[in-house]
């Protein structure tokens, strides 16, 4: 597959110059005069790498790489910044605002496209070694069971993965149906002045489960969208798979995870005001372009209905069925709330704790 670079430099000479350089190397090239252009683009689509200029008017190149940063969509992003400042000072200052790699100007072609080449490499062999599995649980309204479903899909995981259950609902209960107290949690991290800028930072906010399970743990406080994602990227180098517990909405926050996820359930019932909310959730996702493939919808039959009468509201709402459905434990689920021990320790046999596990395994399969 051809890889794309995003060149950015308010010098059109150089642009053309750069774009070619690469091109002829069998990248495909998008450019942009300036900051605005540049994050413009990468509203519409999202290059392999970005080179960015530093000496910019409107936006200079440290300001771009640090929006590019703090953005948890294009956060992943490696920014080369290509510059005729070739002071230690600026180096560092690129490196500070989340540089992978810095060039100084003039730059011989082949030198350019080896250091090109190199990131590229790296950063697709970070990848490999961090590539946690995202899976956002979200419910089209509150009170579907979207927080049950979160942690015992979890727990399913820590059985044989490195799992980490993040509670990105303010005030959430996450804690509460594993039965732990925690000191730490997302209430560190909102106290940061930025960041985390380190995976260090996330990893000392986690509280243990003796199940293996990690959890990071709910803030009393909403965490901002940008601020998550940062949270995300080093959560998943600490992990095989990352389970969100993200409450209910069709807020940004769901749109920003949904786009970060490899899998992002709409949890929901069958009754008439839950269907009304999946239907504006799902068409935000839509409007979102998150791929289709990427959304499952779970049913959980919390009432007990029969599965044609819930099968059926749900294919006349959402024109479609459900993609996996919890059997009714209101008992259970009850008991094991009290007890802070999910279903799937405290009743391993039940049918509904069956169906969540068959529905972990399913949901990192490889596609």
């Amino acid at each position: 597959m051809t890889q794309s670079i995003l060149v950015v430099d308010d010098d059109f000479d150089t642009l053309t110059l750069i774009g070619l350089t690469l091109q002829r190397r069998g990248f495909s090239v998008k450019k942009a005069q300036g900051g605005p252009e540049a994050l413009e683009l990468l509203r519409e689509d999202l290059p392999d790498l970005v080179i960015v200029d530093v000496m910019m008017p409107l936006m200079d190149g440290y300001e771009v790489c640090r929006t590019i940063k703090s953005d948890p969509r294009t956060a992943h992003l490696p920014v080369v910044m290509l510059t005729a400042k070739a002071q230690t000072s600026s180096q560092l200052e690129g490196f500070r605002a989340g540089a992978i790699d810095y060039i100084t100007k003039p730059v011989h072609p082949q030198e350019l496209i080896s250091r090109i080449t190199a990131v590229l490499e790296r950063v697709k062999e970070e990848a490999s070694r961090s590539g946690a599995a995202t899976i956002t649980v979200t419910g089209a309204k509150g009170g579907v069971g979207a927080t049950t479903l979160a942690v015992n899909l979890a727990l399913a995981y820590a059985t044989r993965q490195h799992v980490i259950l993040i509670d990105l609902e303010m005030g959430g209960t996450d804690a509460i149906h594993l039965g732990l107290s925690p000191e730490h949690g997302l209430n560190d991290i909102a106290q940061l002045e930025s960041g985390p800028n380190d995976p260090a930072i996330v990893k000392a906010a986690l509280t243990a489960h003796s199940s293996g399970l990690k959890l990071l743990a709910a803030g009393d406080v909403p965490l901002e969208p940008a601020r998550a994602g940062l949270v995300l990227n080093h959560a998943a180098t600490l992990c095989d798979v990352c389970v969100i517990d993200l409450g209910w909405g069709a807020g940004q926050m769901a749109r920003v995870l949904a786009q970060r996820s490899k899998v992002f359930i709409v949890a929901l019932d069958s009754d008439r005001a839950t269907l009304s909310q999946a239907v504006r959730l799902l068409h935000m996702l839509d409007e979102a372009n998150v791929p289709p493939k990427a959304i499952r919808l779970v049913w959980v039959n919390r009432l007990g209905i029969t599965n044609e009468v819930g099968v059926a509201a749900l294919r006349a709402a959402l024109g479609r069925e459900p993609d996996a459905t919890i059997t009714s434990a209101v008992e259970e689920m009850y008991l094991a709330l009290e007890q802070g021990r999910p279903l799937v320790l405290s009743y391993p046999d039940h049918p509904a704790a069956a169906e969540i596990i068959q529905l972990a395994e399913s949901l990192t399969q490889p596609a």
